[in-house]
């Protein structure tokens, strides 16, 4: 495969996102908030949608990647804090109020798609592709924009890394220390979303969640402290998401988007492999 210039801020944006995606993870997975990405991943769509519209009503374009990510990103967060709200509701719970957030906020953007779809622009929109990805209409201006964001992302991980690990080891003993517990949920929350955001147009709306838990489930088979288990999550996501590139580049018929997810399921199944095999001679031999 030969890479032209046109494919070096692909392998850049994704590179990046899968090692912010990987990163995060590991503390969205240690908080078992695997489901509320889950939300926020198909919550932006309904976001996207009006920010299409909105930007084309104004003239701005409705392609506009500030407008889109604007959009996903208020959406998203407007789901992910109905999720606690709707908890508390009696009857409700945790589980129904993920069903119900994520069931409303979908579905409220494929009605919202159909009709940006029969947009006089729509058919140009590509809004579609946000779905299940379109790694390789990535432009520079939105490498720049995946930059921010994981720089953003990253330099709240690891100026909090101390706080984020002793509230994802034990709430309890966070809340003896005096860390402030809700600040900081609302802190991976935050971070989950902008990481979500910045892997739409890459991973998809779809599947942007896998290669937030993927990678992270993959390093927790790994022993060591954790910010070693979340370095190790950012590699493989980096290199899933690379690998993933690379294969729907080769085989032009497979979505950038089902290829990474693909890579890193493949990466947590050869090392859980690996792992039960050494195990097992170690077993035989004792």
């Amino acid at each position: 495969m030969t890479l032209g210039p046109n494919m070096l801020p692909v392998l850049a944006a994704c590179g990046l996102f899968g090692a912010v995606a990987g990163g995060v993870g590991t503390f969205v997975l240690a908080r078992r908030r695997a489901l509320l990405a889950d939300v926020a991943g198909h919550a932006s769509l309904p976001g996207v949608c009006v920010a299409f519209l909105l930007g084309e009503a104004i003239g701005v374009g409705g392609r506009a990647p500030w407008l889109l990510l604007a959009g996903a990103t208020v959406s998203a967060l407007l789901a992910a804090f109905c999720v606690p709200w709707l908890a508390r509701l009696r009857g409700v719970g945790p589980d129904g109020a993920l069903a119900v957030s994520l069931s409303f906020f979908f579905g409220l953007g494929a009605v919202l798609l159909s009709g940006v779809q029969s947009h006089a622009s729509g058919a140009q929109g590509g809004l579609n592709h946000l779905l299940f990805g379109s790694a390789a209409a990535i432009t520079r201006s939105d490498l720049h924009a995946v930059a921010i964001l994981a720089a953003i992302v990253l330099a709240v991980v690891v100026a909090l890394r101390k706080e984020l690990a002793a509230l994802a080891f034990d709430e309890h003993h966070a809340r003896v220390l005096g860390l402030p517990v809700r600040a900081l949920d609302a802190t991976i929350m935050l971070c989950l979303v902008a990481t979500v955001v910045a892997g739409m147009q890459i991973a998809g709306i779809v599947l942007v969640v896998a290669m937030l838990i993927t990678p992270a489930a993959t390093a927790r088979l790994l022993p060591g402290s954790l910010l070693r288990v979340t370095t190790a999550a950012s590699a493989i996501g980096a290199v899933a998401s690379i690998g993933g590139v690379v294969i729907s580049r080769r085989f032009e018929d497979i979505p950038t988007g089902s290829a990474m997810t693909l890579a890193a399921a493949a990466s947590f199944i050869l090392l859980l492999g690996g792992i039960r095999l050494v195990r097992g001679n170690g077993e035989v031999r004792s």
